[in-house]
């Protein structure tokens, strides 16, 4: 009795095919690659004994269980079309097509982080996007930010993604992922708890009127034993210790600032207080 192929060999099968046919934004190198690997992969099902009917079968069965986003959608992500992505998302927006797949399983998010769009990842955040959504190889949306080479380099759309609580974690399997969590381990931002977080101050009895005041921690300073924050909204900096600091992450409803996109163009609401930018918030839902 043969076992059915795992849903990521299916997926990859879908994905390389889809890119050898053409995909947008892959070259000739690229889909020659991609032909080998597509070619390991059906090789790799035939020896099993499935037939190439079979296979066609599993892959288009796989498909169509899947969320998937219109092609038109995925090239409005990769052109930065903003205009045409909310037009489909509608008005209030579909949670199901927020949360839709394209080739890997690559959601809105994981495409927007790729391709460094900080102002349209916010947008997605502010709608409820998954922040730890898998693709099918078990990566989530920060590792594409992150970048795909051996060099993982943090950036604006890292730094946002952290603040609204991205998870490191992953589920990308063998040498790659081994490898994955050495190059994590290199980057010193991800060795502390608090560090390029959102945080809220704490017990800060010296200074009560900053206490649930938010912050961005900045760096901790080891001999000092003391992390270096900026607060939100008053951009007043200054150190305090681990027992001041308490995770809070930006979510839909506490956002602490928040982006529209109006006449073709990105705004940004800044408050006096995160009060202030939830009362917004509430007022823009109610309509």
């Amino acid at each position: 009795h043969r076992a059915k192929p795992s849903k990521e060999v299916l997926s990859q099968i879908d994905t390389y095919s889809a890119q050898v046919q053409g995909l947008k934004g892959i070259d000739e190198d690229g889909k020659m690659k991609c032909m080998v690997k597509l070619q390991e992969l059906w090789s790799s099902l035939l020896n099993k004994g499935y037939t190439e009917d079979e296979i066609v079968d599993m892959v288009q069965e796989y498909r169509d269980s899947q969320n998937l986003m219109p092609a038109v959608i995925a090239d409005a992500l990769l052109d930065k079309d903003t205009q045409t992505i909310l037009d489909w998302l509608g008005s209030p927006v579909d949670a199901g097509k927020l949360n839709c797949v394209y080739y890997g399983e690559a959601t809105m998010l994981h495409i927007t982080a790729r391709h460094g769009n900080k102002e349209l990842a916010t947008l997605l955040l502010q709608y409820g996007a998954d922040i730890d959504a898998y693709d099918s190889q078990g990566g989530p949306p920060i590792l594409y930010a992150l970048g795909q080479s051996h060099v993982l380099l943090v950036n604006e759309i890292v730094a946002l993604l952290y603040e609204w609580g991205a998870s490191l974690e992953h589920h990308v399997p063998g040498e790659a992922g081994a490898k994955l969590d050495i190059n994590l381990q290199s980057l010193p931002m991800f060795h502390n708890e608090f560090v390029k977080r959102r945080c809220e101050i704490v017990n800060l009895n010296q200074r009560r009127d900053l206490i649930g005041q938010t912050c961005i921690v900045e760096k901790y300073i080891a001999r000092k034993d003391r992390y270096k924050v900026t607060t939100e909204h008053a951009r007043e900096t200054f150190l305090v210790g681990r027992n001041n600091l308490k995770r809070r992450d930006r979510t839909p409803d506490d956002p602490g600032y928040y982006v529209t996109f109006e006449d073709g163009e990105y705004k940004r609401h800044t408050f006096e207080s995160n009060g202030e930018c939830q009362e917004f918030v509430r007022n823009l839902r109610s309509g």
